[in-house]
């Protein structure tokens, strides 16, 4: 007996040093009993990762009680004794990607020989998140690094342990329809922002891999639309049975348990849901991590609705009034391609005294739309038109959208405002694309500040003519607005469903930028001072008059590098 217990002892020793390949099976066995009870299972992750990770700061890991719970549910076996299924909502910077990265290092190191990883996603950065997570965590420490066999970043990337257990990352988008894991049955899958992906992708590809072996099964992410797997399997009766379903919120996020600290505190969260408002859609699906029916819309129609203010805007016929009392006037205009309308709008800057303090809102004073005309749009009527209004409503700035047509009167607008009296602050705003575009960014401080009541605009209710056809067209606009994805499904975009337009709403949101400087902080006008004087004139003095120098010399000129020194 004694000698029994000794033997086993020196195969546990071998299994935990590494020497010995095949004694790592008794380390599998122990996991395996684990994944049984979610106790002895919290208990195992906890030592795991306080004797073989750190953190960023090189400090033994210490996990959040949310984390700990994605961890343990992703490892254990269900009590049913069926396939472990997993449909995991979280907030944003909750380190959820991070738990799941420390669920694949404890996977991989107790199942060593011949398993296969897979970590999903929509795009190739964000599979490589997790992916990236896991490598620091082996390469971090020795011993863990000497369990590995290879690592290759390139071309198919993948970690490979000596037993023969390999991870693969891979994006799946409509740019390779989901070949990437047709034909692979991993052992273990992560889906990660799962409610991104394409749903016909997602069900032809991604749920028949993981039937041969039973694969854990976990999807992970924020909230999107409803008609997405990701609902189905968190909210459809259909899927109860065969999905645990963990949802979490902000409130969750910030209990730090035994870790160090939490990613973000109670008064964060607060400021953050006064800045977006409470019934905000972007705040209800990143950080309470609800379904909302209109997700996919950019405003909420009730806070449109609670922006209208009864007063008259200026139109065409009125215009000669001027800018009125208001102490600062910006034009914004969204100029129309051949078939899309070009949008004036005058923005009026008002103070504001509220309950928390003072501050500025924005007022649709002006509105005009001018529509495209056979083959397009009169270029010179168009330029002459929008100098007109911004001169009449006395502007102090004028911004208009110089992406594409827009660029081609920029000059001629930028040297007529130039030689105005007194002179308007030209702005060309570009509406870039993708994830370091403007647009979406500036969509979103729009909304916040509809959220916030601190844009005013006529009430269509109580106007009559053109000026009540006009607003009510804007808010129409403003409701028919949504998020889309692109073609490859990598970035999330702003656009008008097919066959309507969003003239009225781009040429609101550059003018709203300028009124309230909203612009990002690489913008030129972010901090921008607009001066009241009399525009200043260059000094003539000297001008034409000879100057007693040379204008041509036969000494070589001295060569200084014209860099700046780092």
């Amino acid at each position: 007996m004694t000698l029994a217990v000794k033997s086993e002892t020196k195969k546990l020793e071998a299994a935990l040093t590494g020497r010995g390949a095949l004694d790592t099976k008794g380390l599998e066995a122990i996991f395996e009993k684990c994944r049984y009870d979610k106790d002895k299972m919290l208990n195992l992750v906890r030592a795991f990762c306080g004797a073989y990770l750190v953190d960023g700061k090189l400090r033994p890991l210490k996990l959040r009680p949310l984390q700990e719970e994605i961890i343990v549910m992703s490892l254990l076996h269900p009590s049913s004794g069926k396939q472990r299924k997993m449909a995991i909502l979280a907030p944003r910077g909750c380190g959820k990607s991070f738990a799941l990265s420390v669920s694949v290092v404890i996977y991989m190191f107790f199942k060593r020989f011949r398993d296969l990883v897979f970590i999903l996603a929509p795009s190739e950065d964000q599979a490589a998140l997790i992916f990236n997570y896991v490598y620091r965590h082996f390469s971090d420490n020795r011993f863990l690094d000497s369990l590995v066999d290879n690592y290759k970043f390139h071309n198919k990337p993948h970690i490979r342990m000596k037993g023969g257990t390999l991870m693969r990352r891979a994006p799946l988008a409509p740019s390779n329809q989901g070949h990437a894991i047709r034909g692979q049955h991993p052992t273990f899958c992560i889906v990660d922002e799962s409610p991104l992906i394409d749903d016909h992708l997602f069900v032809d590809n991604v749920e028949p891999a993981i039937v041969s072996n039973k694969a854990p099964f976990v999807n992970l992410g924020t909230p999107k639309s409803k008609d997405n797997h990701m609902w189905r399997y968190l909210y459809d009766d259909a899927y109860s049975d065969s999905f645990e379903r963990l949802v979490f919120t902000w409130r969750d996020a910030i209990d730090e348990g035994e870790a160090y600290e939490a990613p973000y505190d109670e008064e964060e969260m607060l400021t953050k849901m006064m800045e977006w408002g409470e019934d905000s859609i972007y705040w209800r699906t990143e950080y309470e991590c609800e379904f909302v029916e209109s997700v996919s819309n950019v405003f909420n129609p009730e806070k449109l609705k609670a922006c209208f203010d009864a007063y008259e805007p200026y139109t065409p016929e009125t215009l000669e009034q001027g800018r009125g009392s208001h102490p600062q006037v910006v034009v914004g205009v969204d100029i129309g391609k051949s078939i899309n309308s070009t949008v004036i709008t005058g923005w009026g800057v008002e103070k504001f005294d509220g309950p928390t303090g003072g501050g500025n809102l924005a007022r649709l004073i002006y509105l005009e739309e001018i529509n495209p005309r056979t083959g397009g749009h009169d270029i010179p009527y168009q330029r002459q038109r929008i100098m007109d209004v911004a001169r009449t409503l006395c502007a102090d700035r004028l911004i208009i959208d110089a992406t594409g047509i827009g660029g081609a009167i920029e000059q001629d607008l930028r040297v007529a405002c130039i030689n105005s009296s007194p002179q308007i602050h030209f702005i060309p705003f570009v509406f870039t694309g993708g994830p370091k575009g403007t647009k979406t960014q500036a969509y979103r401080d729009y909304q916040s500040f509809v959220q916030q009541g601190l844009i005013k605009v006529p009430d269509p209710d109580q106007l009559e003519g053109p000026a009540k056809k006009l607003t009510t067209k804007w808010f129409r606009e403003h409701c028919d607005l949504q998020y889309v994805m692109d073609a490859a499904n990598k970035t999330e975009r702003i656009s008008a469903p097919d066959g309507r337009h969003d003239d009225y709403c781009d040429s609101c949101v550059i003018g709203i930028h300028a009124s309230l400087s909203m612009l990002p902080g690489s913008a030129s006008f972010g901090s921008a001072q607009i001066s009241k004087e009399e525009p200043r004139t260059a000094s003539r003095t000297g001008i034409g008059n000879y100057t007693n120098q040379r204008l041509f010399t036969t000494r070589r000129r001295r060569d200084i590098p014209r860099k700046y020194s780092l």
